[in-house]
């Protein structure tokens, strides 16, 4: 048997495949690894709080906020994009959930705090 055959039919053995195959996942997992290294994290949501959560038409609420890892922070309703640490203050004239979404490249998180109007 030459060099070329006995090359060829190494594969075609159980201690071939088994090589072949760790091969294959030590190389996947290396990408898989790579990927999350490089992609851009999750933002994490600290807190979206409202205080109160109850107001009468007129008075005011704060909302108040902390997010980690966002290249940008909103909120809906008009408020718009905000930093990543902060507080406002809203005066609703109905019940209404505000959203705040923070998001880091492709990657987002999105929190809500429903202030009622009594």
């Amino acid at each position: 048997m030459n060099y070329w055959e006995r090359r060829k039919s190494f594969w075609n053995t159980p201690k071939g495949l088994i090589i072949l195959m760790l091969a294959v996942i030590f190389i996947l997992a290396g990408a898989i690894f790579a990927l999350n290294l490089f992609t851009s994290p999750y933002p994490v949501i600290e807190y979206f709080d409202a205080d109160p959560v109850v107001v009468t038409i007129g008075q005011d609420s704060n909302l108040s906020w902390s997010v980690q890892r966002a290249t940008s922070v909103n909120i809906d309703h008009g408020i718009g994009y905000v930093g990543p640490i902060g507080y406002t203050y809203i005066s609703p004239a109905e019940t209404t959930v505000y959203a705040l979404s923070a998001i880091n490249g492709t990657r987002n998180r999105t929190a809500e705090v429903k202030v009622m109007v009594a």
